[in-house]
């Protein structure tokens, strides 16, 4: 019969939660253009490991990974509207060999502006870039984010308020969405100080939700099976995208 020290068993629990941990990812850094700032700079710390994700969406947790509202202790970027934004995701650092998150860890992106209030709960989230799952290339947009060593461009609409904003990003891993509360969020949030705006919005208006109450438990882009559909009618969940797309 075989057995195993106390000593043996930690080594492997050890091992295993090195691997889980290796498969999750955190928003690193934030650039604008070629300006790449330090890592953490303009962002959120989260609550505990900086890794773990959300599984339960209808908790506070799932605006930022964390249960703020503004962070006091985190500094405002000045960014330009309709300036090309990027965001970095990474496991640990920004080595070439680091992997942002797991293969198996596949799913959409999404970004989110909200315009700070002194409620948290007050905060109206509204979409300005989504990527899921491309049928030509059969990449999800975690797939692209990691072929790009972590990193996703957006641009700041211009046709917004100036103020001060949290940008919400959000990776969903869907490995494992096929189960109910199994799909995985990685949200973190950016703290902005948008001018140069026009001051309004355009008709039609953004789709503003709410964190929670974006996203259902039974949603289409939530309670998903990915290995069976492979993604050929994945639904991204949340409201459509501001601005919206220019018809051809």
């Amino acid at each position: 019969m075989l057995s195993l020290s106390y000593s043996s068993i930690a080594i492997v629990l050890c091992a295993m939660a090195g691997q889980l941990a290796h498969a999750h990812t955190q928003l690193y850094n934030v650039a604008i253009g070629s300006t790449a700032y330090k890592r953490g700079e303009y962002i959120q710390t989260v609550v505990g490991p900086r890794l773990s994700p959300v599984a339960n969406f209808t908790k506070n947790e799932i605006r930022c990974r964390n249960d703020n509202g503004v962070s006091p202790k985190t500094p405002y970027l000045a960014v330009k509207a309709g300036t090309e934004f990027s965001v970095v995701w990474h496991h640990y650092n920004d080595s070439p060999d680091d992997n942002m998150v797991s293969p198996s860890h596949r799913g959409p992106c999404m970004i989110y502006l909200g315009k700070v209030e002194e409620n948290p709960d007050d905060i109206k989230w509204f979409k300005i870039y989504e990527l899921g799952f491309n049928k030509d290339t059969k990449k999800w947009c975690s797939d692209v984010a990691r072929d790009n060593h972590g990193r996703v461009d957006v641009i700041i609409p211009k046709d917004i308020m100036d103020g001060k904003y949290l940008l919400r990003t959000e990776l969903l891993a869907l490995h494992k969405a096929n189960i109910a509360w199994g799909a995985q969020f990685y949200p973190n949030c950016v703290q902005l100080d948008i001018t140069g705006s026009s001051n309004k919005f355009l008709d039609p208006p953004p789709e503003f939700v709410s964190f929670p109450g974006a996203y259902q438990r039974n949603d289409p882009g939530i309670l998903y099976d990915h290995r069976k559909d492979k993604g050929l009618n994945y639904v991204i969940p949340g409201p459509e995208v501001y601005p919206p797309t220019k018809p051809n």
